[in-house]
C-alpha cells in the first residue's frame, strides 16, 4: 500500500534517462525558479513553493529523486530528496540493502563487512526545519540541492559518488506554510517577525522535536519508518536555529553530560565530522563558532538524539536567528553568554573568535548551514569507509552487551499486569522503533536485549540516575538540559521484567485489534484505552452507566468506576475495544450503576501559544473526547455553563491566564514582544469572573500543573502552592518521575495505591480544613520520607515535596474543582496518569 501511495504521489515526475541529460543544462538555480532572491531580507519561499522546486529539479537532473515520507497532520505529502551520483540514484535499492545488513551485521563474517564497508555508500540523512520558525534551513536546502545537482567539479562527483544524500528540507511542513505566511501578512507593521498568537505546528509546537521515542505524531512516525526499516543512515544532521543574542552558530562536540550507554565511536565520528565544520567556517571567515555549549548527549527524545543508542552518529547544528526573514541589529554589549559552556561573552578554547556584534541576516544563517552541510558531506565522503565499518561495529557491541538469551518480559497475565491494553501499546511501540518483539503463546510479550537496538531498549526500560557532572570543584552540578527521566514503564504504568528468552516464540503481529463482546459489557477502571470505548459508547444510542461504589453483579465484585455498557451501546463502541482491554460481557447491568452522559469539554487556548494545550488537545481527540476550544473572548462573555460541563486549563502560568503576559522572575526584564490587539490580554476580570459562575452553577474545571495557581489566587479555596516562590538553589526538578500514594476517589478509580507521575514544575499543594460550604479532597500525595520521592531522573529539595499533595479536589458552588500539580498527559507520553485528567472529565457529569 506505501509503495503504491508513493508512486501515485510522484506520478507525472518519472522521466528517462536520456530526457534528463537533455534537460539537465536547463536546471534553474532556486532564485531563477522563484523569480526572486533566495535569502534576501523579507523573502521567504513557503513549503509548497519549496516542494515545486524540488520536483522541477528532479526533472531536470538524474541525480535528485523525490520520495514521499507519508503525510503530515495537516494532510501535505512531507518529502525527502535523494542526492547522489546518477549511478547511485539507480542503484538505491541495492545501497539500502547493505546499509541494512550493516545496521543489523549477525550472522555475517568479518570479511563479509569488510567487502560491505569497501563496496557500499555512506547514507547521509540531514533534515530541516522542525521547528518553524528556524526557517533558515528550509531556504539553504534547495540551493544545497541545487549546487549537487550541477557541479561538474571531480570533487563534489566524488562525494556525491561515495554518498546518498537524504535530505528533508522541512520536517513540519505544516508549521512552515504558517510561519511564512504569517511572516508574509505583518510585513511593513511593527509585528514583522514576531512570533505567532498560536502553535506552529497543529497539536505540539516546538515539542515536535521531543516526540522521537513516544512517536505520537505523523511526522515524527514518517520519519522513524523510513530511518529504521527502510534507508538504516549511518550519520544524521538536524539543523536548528537558537537565540539571536549569542554565538552565531553551535557544531559539536556537544556539551556535558553523555551517556555512557551510547557507543563511543559515536561521538568519535561526531567530534571529527563538527571539528572539520568548525574549520571550514573559521576558514571562511566565519567568526562566533562554538562546541561545548549548552545542548548536552544524555537525553534521547529528540530526532538524532534517538538515534544515538541505535548505533547512529547524531549531529545538531543550531544557528543564531534573525526575526525570520528580517534582519536584526546587535551591538556588542547585548551579546552574551550565560549558558553551559559559556558563561561570559568572549574568547576562550572552544569559542575562539567571538562575533563581534552587528548586522545579522537570513542570508548570513544559510551560508553559515551551507558551509557546515558541505563540511558533512565531505567528511563523510572521505570517511566513507571507516564509517560503514564502524556501524556494523556499534551495532555488533549492542548485540553483544547481553547475554543471548537475555530479554524484558511483558506479562499479560491479569494478575500480574494491571493494565494489558496499554503494556500491549508498550509492545507495538518497540516494534515501531524497529526493535525485535516477539511472543508467546500465552499472549506475554519478549523483547531480547542482544539485538542492534538492544540498548535502545534498556534505555526506554530502565529508571535514570542523573549524571552529576560537576564543571568545577564545588557543589553545584550541570544541571539536565531538558527532562531528566523516560522510563517507559513507569511513564505507561507497565509491569516488565528482565527474564531469560524462552524458545518457541513468534513475530508480534504489527498491529492488533481488540474484541468486540456480545450484549452488555464491564469494563473495568484503570486504563486509559477504556476512554475510547466508553466515548464512542457515550455517542450512540445505548445505555452507558457507572458504579460510584463498589457491588456485586454476575457472581463477582465489580470496584467502583466500573461501567457498563448495555448492548446497544456496545454496538456503538465496536472497533473501540483495544486489544487486552479488560472488558467482560455480562447478563445484566446492576440497578445500583448511575447513568452518565458525554461530557462536554471545553479546553482553554492562551494567545501565548501553549504546548502544553496542543497535546492536551491531541491526547484528548485521540481518547474520543470532542474539546471545544476557549479563547479569552469566548471566556469573558460568559453562560459558559449552557455549553459545557468541564473546561480544562492546559499548564499555563498563571500571569499568562491572567493578562497574557509571559511569567518573569524577580529582577527579569519585563519587555516581551506585544501580539497584534486582537490576540493580546488574558481572561482579565471578566474572564475570572465567568469562570467562577461556571463552576458556581455546576461546572467543573480540571487545571493543570501551572495554572492550578491561578485557581488557588482567583478563587478562595483552602490550598496553597507551597513551592511558589521557591528559588532554583532550594528546589528542582526538571522532568523527573516522582513517587505518590492516592487516594480513593472519582478521580482516582482504578489507578493503583503507588504510582509514578512526571514533574517538571514546582508545585506542592497544602490544604487546610474548609468551611462548610465546601468539600475537599486530597487526590495523591508524595511520600513521608524525602529518599522515597525520587524513581527516575533527578530532584534537588525532595524534602519540600514531603507529606505535600500532588493532585486536590474539592467542591465549589454546584460545581468542582480539580487541581493536579503535574501534567498528567505530558506530551502524550504519561498513559499511566491519563486516568487522572479522563476521570476527572467524567466526573463532571456524576451527580
Amino acid at each position: 500500500m506505501r509503495n503504491a501511495a508513493r508512486a501515485a504521489a510522484l506520478a507525472g515526475l518519472l522521466i528517462s534517462p536520456a530526457l534528463a541529460a537533455a534537460t539537465a543544462a536547463s536546471v534553474q538555480s532556486p532564485s531563477q525558479f522563484f523569480n526572486f532572491e533566495v535569502g534576501a531580507d523579507k523573502k521567504l519561499a513557503d513549503y509548497k513553493q519549496i516542494t515545486s522546486y524540488f520536483k522541477a529539479l528532479k526533472s531536470a537532473s538524474s541525480r535528485v529523486d523525490i520520495e514521499v515520507l507519508g503525510k503530515t497532520t495537516l494532510g501535505e505529502d512531507m518529502f525527502m530528496a535523494i542526492i547522489s551520483s546518477e549511478e547511485n540514484i539507480r542503484n538505491q535499492k541495492r545501497i539500502r540493502e547493505t546499509a541494512k545488513k550493516l545496521a543489523d551485521p549477525r550472522g555475517l563474517s568479518e570479511r563479509e563487512i569488510a567487502a560491505l564497508a569497501r563496496e557500499g555508500k555512506l547514507v547521509l540523512l540531514v533534515t530541516c526545519n522542525i521547528h518553524s520558525t528556524e526557517i533558515g534551513a528550509s531556504q539553504m536546502a534547495m540551493e544545497w540541492a541545487y549546487a549537487l545537482a550541477t557541479a561538474t567539479d571531480t570533487v563534489t562527483k566524488k562525494r556525491l559518488d561515495d554518498v546518498v544524500l537524504l535530505l528533508v528540507p522541512s520536517l513540519n511542513p505544516d508549521g512552515q506554510t504558517m510561519e511564512t505566511e504569517w511572516y508574509r501578512k505583518n510585513l511593513g507593521s511593527k509585528f514583522e517577525g514576531t512570533r505567532m498568537p498560536w502553535l506552529y505546528h497543529h497539536y505540539t509546537g516546538h515539542d515536535d522535536n521531543r516526540d522521537w521515542y513516544m512517536l505520537t505524531q505523523k511526522e515524527s512516525q514518517a520519519l522513524t519508518r523510513t530511518v529504521y526499516k527502510e534507508w538504516f543512515p549511518q550519520v544524521w544532521l538536524d539543523e536548528h536555529q537558537m537565540g539571536s543574542a549569542g554565538p552565531r552558530i553551535f557544531v559539536p562536540p556537544y556539551a556535558d553530560p553523555v551517556s555512557t550507554e551510547i557507543h563511543p565511536l559515536v561521538w568519535r565520528e561526531v567530534n571529527l565530522i563538527g571539528s572539520n565544520m568548525a574549520l571550514r567556517l573559521e576558514q571562511a571567515g566565519k567568526t562566533g563558532v562554538i562546541y561545548g555549549f549548552s545542548y548536552d548527549a544524555y537525553w534521547p527524545g529528540g530526532t538524532k538524539n534517538t538515534a544515538w543508542w541505535k548505533n547512529i552518529s547524531g549531529l545538531l547544528t543550531e544557528v543564531a536567528s534573525a526575526r525570520m526573514a528580517t534582519p536584526v541589529t546587535l551591538p556588542a554589549g547585548e551579546l552574551a553568554g550565560g549558558r553551559k559552556g559559556l558563561i561570559e561573552y568572549g574568547a576562550q578554547t572552544n569559542f575562539p573568535n567571538p562575533w563581534p556584534g552587528g548586522v545579522w541576516r537570513l542570508r548570513d544563517i544559510m551560508d553559515y548551514e551551507r558551509i557546515a552541510s558541505d563540511a558533512l558531506l565531505e567528511t563523510c565522503s572521505e570517511r566513507r569507509e571507516d564509517f560503514l565499518r564502524d556501524m556494523a561495529a556499534r551495532a555488533r557491541a549492542a548485540i553483544a552487551a547481553a547475554k543471548s538469551n537475555e530479554a524484558y518480559r511483558i506479562p499479560m497475565n491479569a494478575q500480574v499486569q494491571r493494565d494489558r491494553a496499554t503494556a500491549i501499546q508498550l509492545a507495538l511501540l518497540m516494534a515501531e522503533h524497529g526493535v525485535v518483539v516477539k511472543e508467546a503463546g500465552n499472549g506475554d510479550i519478549y523483547i531480547p536485549l542482544a539485538q542492534p537496538y538492544g540498548r535502545f531498549v534498556s534505555e526506554m526500560f530502565s529508571t535514570q540516575r542523573y549524571p552529576e557532572v560537576k564543571l568545577v570543584a564545588g557543589k553545584e552540578i550541570v544541571r539536565p538540559y531538558d527532562v531528566a527521566a523516560w522510563t517507559l514503564p513507569l511513564m505507561m504504568g507497565v509491569t516488565v521484567e528482565k527474564t531469560a528468552l524462552p524458545s518457541g516464540l513468534r513475530a508480534l503481529p504489527e498491529s492488533a485489534a481488540g474484541a468486540t463482546p456480545s450484549g452488555a459489557a464491564a469494563i473495568l477502571p484503570g486504563s486509559p484505552e477504556n476512554a475510547k470505548a466508553v466515548n464512542a459508547a457515550l455517542r450512540g444510542k445505548g445505555n452507558v452507566s457507572v458504579l460510584t461504589s463498589a457491588a456485586k453483579a454476575d457472581g463477582r465484585e465489580w470496584p467502583a468506576g466500573t461501567v457498563f455498557l448495555d448492548a446497544a451501546a456496545v454496538s456503538a463502541a465496536t472497533g473501540k475495544f483495544a486489544p487486552g482491554l479488560a472488558v467482560s460481557a455480562v447478563s445484566a447491568v446492576p440497578g445500583s450503576a448511575e447513568k452518565i452522559s458525554a461530557p462536554r469539554v471545553a479546553l482553554y487556548k492562551p494567545w501565548a501559544a501553549s504546548m502544553d494545550e496542543g497535546w492536551t488537545r491531541w491526547v484528548l481527540e485521540q481518547y474520543g473526547f470532542d474539546p471545544k476550544t476557549l479563547d479569552n473572548k469566548t471566556i469573558q462573555a460568559g453562560k459558559l455553563r449552557e455549553k459545557f460541563d468541564v473546561i480544562v486549563l492546559p499548564d499555563v502560568e498563571k500571569e499568562t491566564i491572567d493578562k497574557g503576559r509571559p511569567h518573569r522572575e524577580e529582577g527579569d526584564m519585563k519587555y516581551f514582544a506585544e501580539l497584534p490587539p486582537e490576540y493580546a490580554g488574558g481572561l482579565e476580570k471578566e474572564g475570572s469572573r465567568a469562570l467562577k459562575e461556571f463552576v458556581e452553577s455546576g461546572g467543573t474545571i480540571v487545571a493543570l500543573a501551572s495554572s492550578s495557581d491561578y485557581l488557588i489566587d482567583e478563587f478562595n479555596i483552602p490550598v496553597r502552592n507551597t513551592l511558589a516562590r521557591v528559588k532554583a538553589d532550594d528546589f528542582g526538578c526538571p522532568g523527573s518521575l516522582l513517587r505518590v500514594g492516592v487516594s480513593t476517589h472519582p478521580v482516582t478509580w482504578g489507578l493503583p495505591e503507588e504510582m509514578a507521575v512526571f514533574v517538571d514544575k514546582p508545585i506542592a499543594f497544602q490544604t487546610a480544613l474548609p468551611g462548610l460550604e465546601m468539600e475537599r479532597w486530597v487526590l495523591a500525595a508524595y511520600p513521608g520520607d524525602p529518599h522515597d520521592v525520587l524513581l527516575s531522573g533527578w530532584i534537588r529539595g525532595e524534602d519540600r515535596l514531603t507529606r505535600r499533595a500532588a493532585a486536590v479536589a474539592m467542591t465549589y458552588g454546584k460545581g468542582k474543582l480539580v487541581l493536579l500539580g503535574f501534567r498528567a498527559q505530558h506530551r502524550a507520553q504519561t498513559h499511566a496518569t491519563y486516568p487522572f485528567l479522563f476521570n476527572a472529565l467524567f466526573w463532571s457529569v456524576e451527580r
